[in-house]
């Protein structure tokens, strides 16, 4: 049975942005009073709301049109339920990148604040200044909640995990088409059925005897900078077969899944395709969350007639304790 994921999109405020700081307002999210709890992620530049069309948009088709990268791209992010803090990481091309919120922050990989119930914060998003403007481009931007929260610590894996969004970047008006890449993981077998993302310690891949997904643990204790194996467990959300990617984070930070930064693969029509995957522990002792995400159609352009075959998925967070 497939997970409800708390996210949702946030109302599309047709507005630029003139204030270069974050700022927070308390917004009306009476919307959204039927959900228990909630977050919500708006994007949009200077170029996003180009036609009166409002479906022809640059804005309705999460599309970044990028002309400046001294003007910042703006990142409104909502939250409902409960005061809550959050971590901000941003990739481009599917590979972490540095960036900076507000145009007197500093350049790092990851933005953290706090934002209270009810409350959205806009927060102007600075790309590196030597990005070479060329070709047509994905950017990831992902929020998760807690990070100071621990899986071990509240004995059970955390099925919430915040928010995540894609857009599309171009640097000419009228580009259409997105290069895909074609060199593809192979898995070690698949399941007539569709699951939900996850990663868990199923070794010896009783789900291909079974038919039943183990869920992943609570936590996994290995020595510094040890390698260590998970199984992933991944199916296309949208209709037929498709791609899919896979990234993974240790700590809320970027890691290489099998020596690269992601896995790329090709999964049938209502299967669920099982392989092994290779971290590396951090070297400082502590504990530390995994979270990965699976990312579906990641080299399409996207369509937004079509958003299940857009999906981000979060694995289940469960907590790696670094032991000496």
């Amino acid at each position: 049975m497939r997970r409800i994921v708390i996210v949702l999109l946030a109302i599309v405020i047709i507005s630029g942005c003139s204030n270069h700081s974050p700022t927070i307002e308390k917004w009306d999210n009476s919307k959204y009073e039927s959900f228990t709890s909630s977050v919500g992620i708006d994007v949009f530049n200077e170029n996003s709301f180009n036609t009166e069309e409002v479906l022809d948009s640059y804005k309705a088709n999460n599309t970044l049109y990028i002309t400046d990268l001294s003007k910042p791209i703006s990142v409104k992010f909502n939250n409902n339920g409960k005061d809550r803090n959050f971590i901000m990481n941003v990739y481009y091309d599917y590979k972490p990148i540095k960036f900076k919120i507000g145009n007197k922050g500093d350049y790092d990989q990851s933005y953290k604040f706090d934002l209270d119930d009810g409350y959205e914060i806009n927060l102007p998003l600075y790309l590196p200044a030597d990005l070479n403007m060329i070709g047509t481009h994905k950017l990831l931007i992902t929020f998760s909640i807690g990070y100071n929260i621990h899986a071990k610590e509240l004995g059970q894996v955390i099925r919430w995990y915040g928010a995540s969004t894609i857009q599309d970047i171009i640097f000419e008006p009228d580009i259409q088409s997105f290069d895909r890449q074609q060199k593809f993981d192979k898995p070690m077998g698949m399941v007539d059925l569709k699951y939900d993302y996850t990663l868990n310690q199923d070794n010896d891949y009783q789900i291909l005897e079974t038919g039943i997904m183990p869920l992943p643990p609570v936590s996994l204790t290995v020595k510094p900078k040890q390698e260590f194996k998970l199984n992933y467990n991944v199916s296309y959300p949208g209709e037929g077969a498709g791609q899919v990617l896979l990234i993974a984070t240790i700590g809320f930070e970027s890691t290489y899944i099998n020596n690269k930064p992601y896995l790329l693969l090709e999964v049938p029509e209502n299967k669920t395709v099982v392989g092994e995957v290779t971290l590396i522990a951090p070297e400082e002792p502590g504990l530390y969350e995994i979270i990965s995400y699976s990312i579906s159609s990641p080299y399409d352009k996207i369509n937004t007639l079509n958003l299940r075959d857009y999906i981000i998925q979060s694995s289940p967070r469960f907590t790696l304790e670094v032991k000496n």
